[in-house]
């Protein structure tokens, strides 16, 4: 069922204006809804709308955390980013007992 505010199912676009404009447009949608004029939403559609708008909100949330830190991807051989001293590098000997040179 939409909201019987203009622009309110979406944070972005509410605009609520004052308190008795706000009241006028809630008694004009409850008139309306119980004359009949306003269909309810149907299963099928709740769930469309909700699935949008979580598909929305993922889009939202992906979009906001890439700005932070983008992901560069390395296209072609590279060299390894980090050096590993052999001091600290782990060798197994027989049986897979660890060995300290």
């Amino acid at each position: 069922m939409p909201s019987p505010q203009p622009g309110a199912d979406n944070p972005r676009q509410c605009s609520a204006g004052s308190k008795s404009e706000v009241l006028a447009n809630v008694f004009a949608y409850l008139n309306k809804s119980m004359a009949g004029e306003i269909q309810p939403e149907s299963k099928q559609q709740r769930m469309e709308r909700q699935a949008d708008s979580l598909a929305d909100s993922q889009l939202w949330h992906d979009n906001y955390r890439a700005s932070f830190l983008p992901a560069f991807q390395i296209v072609g051989p590279h060299l390894p980013h980090k050096y590993t001293d052999d001091r600290s590098r782990v060798r197994l000997g027989r049986f897979g007992h660890r060995t300290s040179d």
